[in-house]
């Protein structure tokens, strides 16, 4: 029985192996209202009974209290409804927007996006950064203009930011009256339809001939340009109160379903999440692709490694629900310890959007200390746990000095880390300043030797190496001309292991990278040598042929498109050369200056914000990571690690040098 003037949603729910499944992220600046949408869509499908609220804590996604101070995801969440015989999974994945190679990775399991836009702000800043991650990831993207129930808005003003600072390629599909109440009618002129009769050759013919435009015939053709990312339809409403919710559904289910390959097509998922729960289980997101996932299935990862399925659930009306099979489009959670974050399971060819995946360097470093001693060893499993969920941080002790390393994208990734540390963890921790990740390239040619029983060297082996410089991105690679017949594999592998660990610090104190070192020459004496012999003397013979080659310090570069007004023209290349900037493309549009250059990454960060300053917050800058180059500053100098059993020998060649 309903209780009078309480509204309960229905829909007739078809939870069986015909659904069609759909995969969609809802993206929007920060108070745009993502979160009340999520929850508006959950409610009006009947998922759930009653809408959580943001200002009270309780939606389904955005809980912790970083995410909701920051507006932005942190962890990744999954959600699900069903819409007659649709199912419909709400990827809602991070994005901690210090740079756009992570917004890329998390997007890459969508079949289409939502991108909410707020009538009141009209589009922000993130707006666009969020938008420029859709277009080139290719993921057909409809925009919703939310909150059109506040007072003082100007829709025409918002279609118009939308032109300017977005897409030209966009159709406002419905007609606004805001008093005495909201109205919202599809569009029935036919000269709205411009855009979408512009772009085919036979609708553009009838139209001129004045012949009758068929209303289905224009919007299959809208539909069909939106998954082709060439067009991007308009849609309005206010999910707070639950205003165009349902026409959006529709929407969503009419443009954004493909149909998927058979079912006994070759199988491919691709990992996109990793989870530890409260329960220390380890739980596993897939989004599968092709073929179909059994329960008890043992399968051949594309690292050829084999897992066997034991467990298994799929998203259901907002619920995990356990299953014995996964169709194609399904999001899949196992319970499982050997899958990785982009692990791929099946053929690796099959996976879309391949070529984003790659997981970026990272760019800065810092070590981490805890308040209370006694905590360290809950501190590295919970570093463990969280580097498992998250591929753009690292985390290393320090050999020598036994300190807590970690290697990380941005300084936003850092506050997150803390807050998880101290919120999930209950770990209070200090962390110092983080300082950029620079490298060391040998500048030219060169060999040395340390001979057995010639002083100062104390070790029983002989040991030559020779260093060719490689080009910038290279990496390092090895060669060994000395012969296994000569000096077996334990000895070999000593060296190898010698020169691995000399190259952690060159001159500079730095890590080496870009060359090619070559094991040349070897002698032991038996019985007395053994492979720590070579081992330890390795390093210090690599020491001694970079002085002679000479090194050139390495950083972090970043590619950046900055949009501005335009009066920050003039002002944009008088600040380049205090930045290290280099500006190689302008371009002005409407009212502003597009500028396109390349950065070094430590300076992005006071860039940005003298930028904002000067601006008011109306500048937007996009930077993705370019590689490493020469710095152009003076040499930044790393003190070296103290290695007591080596340090001594290596200052005695240093007095022969």
């Amino acid at each position: 029985m309903l209780l009078p003037g309480i509204f309960v949603p229905f829909r007739a729910v078809k939870e069986d192996n015909h659904m069609k499944i759909i995969n969609i992220g809802i993206l929007a600046h920060v108070d745009a209202g993502k979160t009340t949408l999520t929850e508006s869509l959950l409610y009006v499908s009947g998922a759930i009974a009653q809408q959580g609220s943001v200002d009270k804590g309780t939606t389904r996604t955005d809980t912790m209290a970083l995410e909701r101070q920051r507006g932005i995801t942190i962890q990744t969440a999954v959600t699900s409804f069903a819409w007659n015989d649709y199912k419909i999974n709400i990827v809602d994945t991070p994005g901690h927007m210090d740079f756009l190679a992570e917004v890329y990775r998390s997007l890459a399991v969508l079949d289409g996006a939502i991108l909410v836009i707020s009538a009141k702000d009209g589009v922000q800043a993130q707006t666009r950064i969020l938008f420029h991650a859709l277009q080139k990831m290719n993921i057909p993207t409809i925009i919703f203009i939310n909150k059109i129930d506040q007072n003082g808005i100007d829709l025409q003003g918002v279609y118009q930011d939308i032109r300017e600072k977005l897409t030209d390629d966009m159709i406002v599909m419905q007609e606004i009256a805001l008093s005495p109440k909201i109205a919202i009618t599809a569009i029935s002129d036919a000269e709205k339809w411009d855009t979408v009769v512009a772009g085919n050759d036979g609708l553009l013919e009838n139209y001129i001939a004045g012949d009758f435009l068929d209303p289905h015939e224009l919007e299959c053709e809208m539909r069909r340009r939106t998954r082709r990312c060439l067009l991007y339809p308009v849609y309005h409403g206010s999910a707070k109160g639950n205003i165009g919710t349902e026409n959006l559904i529709k929407i969503m289910t009419e443009t954004f379903f493909t149909e998927t390959e058979n079912r006994s097509s070759e199988l491919c998922g691709y990992v996109f999440k990793v989870e530890h729960t409260e329960q220390k289980k380890r739980l596993v997101y897939l989004r599968l692709y092709r073929g179909t996932l059994r329960l008890r299935d043992t399968l051949e990862l594309s690292k050829k490694k084999k897992v066997k399925i034991t467990e298994m659930r799929i998203l259901a009306n907002g619920e995990m629900i356990p299953a014995d099979h996964a169709s194609p489009g399904e999001i899949v959670i196992l319970t499982d310890d050997t899958l990785e974050l982009n692990s791929v399971l099946g053929n690796e060819n099959l996976l879309p959007r391949k070529e984003q995946l790659d997981n970026p360097i990272p760019l800065l470093r810092t070590t981490v200390a805890l308040q209370k001693a006694e905590q360290r060893e809950r501190l590295l499993n919970a570093l463990t746990e969280i580097a498992d969920t998250d591929p753009l941080l690292h985390f290393e002790i320090d050999s020598v000095t036994h300190e807590i390393m970690l290697s990380f994208l941005g300084k936003v990734q850092l506050e997150i880390l803390c807050s998880l540390l101290e919120e999930t963890y209950h770990l209070e921790v200090n962390m110092n300043e983080p300082s950029v990740i620079y490298l060391e390239r040998p500048l030219k040619k060169a060999e040395d030797t340390i001979h057995i029983e010639v002083p100062p060297n104390p070790f029983w082996a002989s040991v030559g190496l020779e260093i060719t410089p490689l080009p910038i991105g290279s990496g390092i690679q090895y060669e060994s001309k000395v012969s296994l017949g000569y000096l077996n594999q334990s000895f070999q592998n000593a060296v190898t292991e010698g020169v691995r660990n000399g190259l952690e610090q060159g001159l500079y104190g730095w890590e080496v990278t870009d060359c090619k070192i070559c094991f040349r020459y070897g002698v032991y004496y038996s019985p007395v040598s053994t492979p720590a012999d070579f081992r330890l003397l390795a390093p210090i013979v690599l020491e001694q042929a970079l002085k002679k080659a000479g090194t050139q310090l390495l950083e972090p570069y970043l590619s950046f498109t900055l949009y501005a007004p335009q009066e920050y023209l003039a002002r944009a290349y008088h600040d380049a050369p205090k930045y290290h900037a280099v500006i190689e493309h302008t371009l002005q549009k409407n009212d502003e200056v597009i500028l396109a250059g390349v950065i070094p990454a430590r300076h992005i960060g006071e860039y940005r914000s003298d930028l904002n300053d000067y601006k008011n917050g109306r500048s937007v800058c996009l930077t993705e990571i370019k590689g490493y180059q020469e710095t152009l500053e003076e040499p930044v100098v790393q003190p070296r690690r103290p290695n007591d059993r080596l340090d001594k020998v290596r200052h005695m060649f240093q007095k022969l040098s």
